[in-house]
């Protein structure tokens, strides 16, 4: 399709101010020779990109494109989920786990020509309780860590801050058991549960390696064990998607799923890389839901 009006949202406080202006100006030049109408829309606090989103897609652009981390764009995806606008996503943050899965550019000149190529796909959206989610939600040393991560390390030195975070929780290893409820099946114990919609997870593992985001399902990988072993062990497997085979591993495709607390532990939960709060967690998979620019 052709995109006429295009928001493009950026954090100004994340990475370099001027470098980040002067990069956007390269990608608006060849969309405005075009003819296209671009308007560029700074966040000013947490939760902002979500509502600018909202407020351009009700304005009649049909294109809202995130610029920064997965982070940003899942706060974008907030906010386009229900109102027929696109979203694209250009990476410019600490992971960007979404743009090795699409396989999407960095540079401005190729994401406007992608812009003007207008290729769209229709994509599965995770949900999340009331969060939506594009990449994975998890419970367990993932949400733990994210929690722990230091925002001026992530700022200054990246993804070295997850490896700080990651070193930080094996030293003191504390996972808690939570119920999975699959449909059909008896409750699962859990330690660790990825629910993936895409087959990118991060750091270069493939929790979910069958996921895939024009999937109608969640990919629902859950590890049981207890040990930091056998941990090391899955992360190891994991980063070839070599894991479901090893002992301790339950791997699904669901429609919904359902994670509770155990006794008295509520261990927290990430989406997307954010930690959004702790259990329980409802997890659906709504198939076709958004228009992804590919």
């Amino acid at each position: 399709m052709s995109f006429q009006r295009i928001a493009v949202i950026y954090n100004p406080a994340s990475g370099r101010p001027r470098e980040r202006a002067c990069l956007i100006e390269r990608l608006a030049a060849p969309l405005l020779a075009a003819g296209r109408t671009v308007t560029v829309c700074p966040t000013e606090r947490q939760g902002h990109a979500a509502e600018i989103a909202r407020e351009k897609a009700a304005a009649g652009y049909d294109l809202v494109l995130a610029y920064g981390g997965d982070g940003t764009m899942n706060e974008a995806l907030q906010g386009v989920m229900g109102t027929g606008a696109a979203l694209g996503f250009w990476p410019g943050g600490t992971a960007n786990v979404l743009a090795a899965e699409l396989r999407f550019p960095h540079r401005p000149d190729e994401v406007a020509q992608r812009i003007l190529a207008g290729r769209t796909q229709e994509v599965t959206v995770g949900q999340a309780n009331d969060r939506y989610f594009l990449l994975m939600a998890g419970v367990g040393p993932d949400a733990a860590v994210a929690g722990s991560v230091d925002p001026e390390l992530k700022r200054r030195f990246g993804k070295a801050a997850f490896a700080v975070a990651a070193m930080q929780f094996i030293w003191h290893w504390d996972l808690v058991p939570f119920l999975v409820h699959l449909d059909g099946e008896p409750p699962v114990v859990g330690r660790f549960v990825v629910a993936g919609n895409a087959r990118s997870y991060g750091g270069g593992f493939q929790f979910t390696p069958d996921a895939s985001l024009t999937d109608p399902f969640l990919d629902v990988c859950i590890f049981t064990a207890e040990t930091v072993g056998d941990y090391l062990g899955y992360v190891s497997a994991a980063l070839v998607g070599l894991h479901r085979s090893l002992p301790g591993v339950v791997y699904r495709k669901v429609r919904s799923a359902e994670i509770v607390a155990a006794a008295d532990h509520d261990p927290l939960t990430q989406v997307d890389g954010e930690v959004v709060g702790r259990l329980p967690m409802r997890l659906t998979a709504h198939p076709r839901a958004l228009r992804l620019l590919i």
